[in-house]
């Protein structure tokens, strides 16, 4: 009878054990299907915030995306590898400049990696392909560079602020100095696709309320090698100045065709900002020489901030830096002066500090527009000139507190 009393007693011990294991086991697995769904570990130093970036680190926009990154990890070094206080893990994924490798870039990054913010696009086309599932995501993106206008007007999102430009700035911009101090009579080419378009356009609206008259509009598709065709009927049509948008290694393609043309002392140049960006002017030489453009930054800028930033550069990179290099330090910067001031990752509470922040930026004071979400800053008119040797951006003119309207002009 003992015996069979001590038995029993060592079968409820038993059965007791393997519960308590079960229950502990239940909680161990519980906790692990948590992280997994996106929870982050927390370390002694704090939590640790992913920012994914997409960006086209290959074709014709890929000086361009590399430029972002370089300035982007160069603010994040100076800061001791922290935004808003907060450790930063960085991840990168390169769209091809193809819109339907950025949405999957995207989607890997948001659903997978389970990244909290969201840097990019360089290209408009592939900014214009996210805009709808950030919105629906409620992921807070920085555009670096991508200038659609639309994502400013008709697809304004709460979770979308640009710190670059818009195209309608790097249009009209030059549009009424051009037509009062270089000619009447204008030819207009650029890259078919969302920005060459938008850009064109302004700058024809500027223009003609200045009272130019634009002749011809041309739209090479982007990735064009051979130009000869549309400088050829640009040329027939005697104009009294060519005004032009080309990115990356199309713009360069496009200027160095264009003197090999015999266009260059034939018929005066001016550009966007890309035509007086260091990434233009170090490969075209004195190619570039005298054209005009309306840009955003210079190397040479004359602000305490865009000295220190100059340098740190050059010491790291062994190069200047360009326009691109500031719009991913200007990125940096945003996000970080957002995160301070919300103290908190979390979406809501970001997008209610990011609004009218106002920052000091090596390109000048700017602040992101309260109506656009666009970037308020300085638009410079540069004149490309020989200076010790270098061809230099030269500031003729400086347009303080560029905005865009609030609602597209042109519906």
């Amino acid at each position: 009878m003992e015996k069979k009393k001590t038995k029993s007693k060592w079968k409820l011990i038993c059965l007791l054990l393997v519960t308590m294991m079960l229950f502990v086991a239940g909680c161990g697995g519980e906790k692990q299907k948590s992280t997994s769904t996106g929870e982050k570990p927390q370390s002694a130093e704090g939590e640790t915030i992913k920012i994914g970036f997409v960006l086209s680190f290959t074709g014709p926009l890929a000086p361009l995306s590399d430029s972002i990154k370089e300035g982007f990890e160069l603010y994040l070094e100076e800061h001791g590898g922290k935004l808003g206080g907060k450790n930063v893990e960085l991840k990168f994924e390169d769209d091809e400049g193809n819109p339907q490798v950025g949405l999957r870039k995207y989607r890997q990054l948001v659903h997978s990696e389970k990244v909290d913010l969201l840097v990019g696009t360089t290209n408009s086309s592939i900014a214009l392909a996210l805009r709808d599932e950030v919105n629906k995501d409620q992921i807070p993106m920085i555009i670096p560079n991508a200038a659609a206008d639309d994502l400013n007007w008709g697809k304004k999102s709460d979770y979308v602020y640009r710190v670059s430009w818009s195209n309608w700035q790097n249009g009209y911009a030059l549009g009424e100095y051009v037509a009062e101090n270089v000619g009447k009579k204008a030819v207009i080419m650029g890259s078919d696709f969302p920005a060459g378009i938008e850009v064109l356009r302004s700058f024809k609206a500027a223009y003609e309320e200045a009272g130019g008259e634009v002749i011809k509009e041309l739209y090479p598709k982007l990735g064009t090698n051979d130009f000869s065709t549309y400088l050829q009927e640009a040329s027939s049509l005697e104009p009294d100045v060519i005004y032009s948008f080309f990115a990356g290694s199309d713009g360069i393609r496009y200027i160095q065709q264009y003197k090999e043309f015999g266009l260059k002392d034939k018929i005066p140049m001016s550009g966007t900002l890309e035509f007086g960006d260091l990434l233009m002017l170090e490969p075209t030489g004195d190619g570039s020489e005298g054209y005009l453009a309306g840009t955003v930054y210079s190397p040479w800028l004359e602000n305490d901030l865009n000295k220190k930033f100059v340098e740190a550069y050059e010491k790291k990179y062994g190069k200047l830096p360009n326009t691109f290099s500031v719009n991913g330090y200007d990125s940096a910067t945003v996000i970080d002066k957002a995160l301070a001031a919300a103290g908190s990752v979390e979406a809501e509470k970001l997008i209610k500090e990011l609004p009218g922040i106002s920052y000091d930026s090596p390109r000048g004071p700017s602040t992101i527009d309260e109506k656009t979400h666009n970037i308020i800053q300085n638009i410079y008119i540069t004149k490309n000139v020989m200076k010790d040797g270098k061809l230099v951006p030269q500031v003729i003119e400086t347009k303080e507190k560029v905005t865009m309207p609030e609602t597209s002009p042109f519906e």
